[in-house]
């Protein structure tokens, strides 16, 4: 579990291109599968994105916790229920969704998840936040770059600012 900071969950494909399809901040968890399958083939690539702490467990000690309390199983179920469910919800984002309002919509989450409304920062570089959102880089840095001259987001090297969350959730389809 994460007990301190934010991670990047990172994906690579066959062809060896590397996506962030999320991030995680204090309190969620990540790494259940290796507990549930031990030895079985890694999913994603976990990287910090700021200083990070965790809580960990080890797979014999999970075994013990899941035989001495049947909440644990319970729980396990419920962090698994909730990843399917937003799993399913970024995917009908990906295919209903058109891109400017998809990439607008990331920065609002990451936005609140770094607390960079205003003097925070969002410590990640453009072409990553336009893989989160499912767009090129080059519809990213348009976009990015417009929402900028209109004074909504400041873009700064591997970072940006929301300047006007208001003007940003329009853009997103959120109003």
């Amino acid at each position: 579990m994460l007990d301190r900071g934010h991670v990047a969950i990172r994906l690579t494909t066959l062809l060896g291109d590397v996506s962030i399809i999320d991030v995680l901040q204090p309190g969620d968890t990540f790494g259940e599968h290796a507990l549930i399958q031990p030895g079985g083939d890694r999913s994603a690539s976990v990287t910090a994105l700021d200083d990070v702490e965790t809580l960990t467990l080890d797979v014999a000690s999970f075994r013990d916790l899941r035989q001495n309390h049947p909440g644990v199983d319970r729980f396990l179920l419920m962090v698994l229920s909730n990843r399917l469910r937003e799993t399913s919800a970024q995917l009908l984002e990906a295919r209903y969704v058109p891109g400017d309002k998809r990439l607008y919509r990331c920065i609002l989450r990451l936005a609140e998840q770094f607390d960079a409304i205003g003097d925070g920062i969002i410590p990640l570089r453009q072409s990553d936040i336009a893989s989160m959102a499912g767009v090129t880089r080059p519809t990213a840095n348009r976009l990015l770059r417009q929402a900028s001259r209109d004074g909504v987001i400041t873009i700064g090297r591997s970072r940006i600012a929301v300047n006007d969350a208001m003007t940003l959730r329009r853009r997103a389809g959120l109003s």
